[in-house]
């Protein structure tokens, strides 16, 4: 078996040719978002203590250490201190986990159905960190672990317009269009019962989670729907809008998560961006 390695991507923003005597510019806001490709980042490092060995039920348990050790106390990011993601390096068995923690150590129960090699994510805001146009930015560390032994990979998906999960079905409105790399775009979709919006329901804090990871890096992005009115209320329509700007071109694969008739629901989708 032959093991994906990761990469982390790396991006390079060049300022415009400014004028003989400019005058003093404001400070730029700073991207504190990594991808999860790196255990170490922003002064934070993840230390594994236990990661799953073999298929069936596991235990992942992790520590964040920071200049002055373990560090547990983090700002609250829908409704979480920290959130866990686990995903195979074919882009399938992802999972989204919710870890507790008991001296300084972040655990979290989870099922590993086939072997390969996986890379287990850590999303959390540090106290103290400046809000951004859609909220603090997280720092995502990673670890990767292998489960030896035959595996059956998974291609990844062609593009599709829509997916289903139990009763709902969820489309994308732009169809399979490619997107535009570089550039800052409203990626939407709507979740319909019976052809009908369906009724969303809050869960950590949103109305959906989408967790978009580069295909050929494993790199990781959480977004979160764009609120659609004042007051926080469910979208009459059922359509879920997210700001998303992909720096590189390529396939990126797409989890989204809601809940609706008090269930979690996850479907799957695959963009590509030119």
């Amino acid at each position: 078996m032959t093991l994906a390695g990761f990469v982390g991507a790396a991006y390079l923003f060049l300022d415009s040719r400014a004028p003989a005597a400019p005058p003093a510019p404001a400070p730029s806001p700073v991207a504190y978002n990594s991808d999860g490709l790196s255990d170490t980042y922003d002064g934070f490092r993840l230390e594994a203590l236990s990661l799953p060995t073999g298929r069936g039920p596991a235990t992942v348990s992790l520590r964040i250490t920071g200049p002055g050790g373990p560090v547990t106390d983090f700002q609250s990011i829908h409704t979480r201190p920290v959130h866990m993601y686990v995903l195979r390096d074919d882009l399938s068995g992802y999972q989204h986990l919710h870890p507790t923690v008991v001296d300084g150590v972040w655990t979290a129960p989870v099922t590993i159905p086939d072997g390969g090699a996986y890379r287990v994510y850590l999303e959390f805001v540090p106290h103290g960190r400046a809000a951004g146009p859609t909220g603090p930015e997280p720092t995502v560390l990673g670890v990767p672990f292998v489960i030896a032994g035959d595996t059956t990979m998974v291609p990844v998906p062609a593009p599709e317009a829509q997916d289903r999960s139990g009763p709902y079905t969820v489309r994308r409105l732009d169809g399979t269009a490619d997107l535009a790399s570089g550039t800052q775009t409203a990626l939407q979709f709507q979740v319909l019962r019976d052809g009908r919006p369906a009724t969303l329901e809050p869960y950590l804090g949103a109305y959906a989670h989408l967790s978009n990871f580069e295909v050929r890096t494993q790199g990781l992005k959480h977004l979160h729907p764009i609120p659609t009115s004042a007051g926080g209320e469910a979208p009459a329509d059922g359509v879920l809008a997210f700001h998303a700007a992909f720096a590189e071109r390529g396939d990126k694969r797409m989890f989204l998560q809601f809940q609706a008739g008090g269930a979690v629901h996850q479907v799957e989708f695959t963009v590509f961006t030119t």
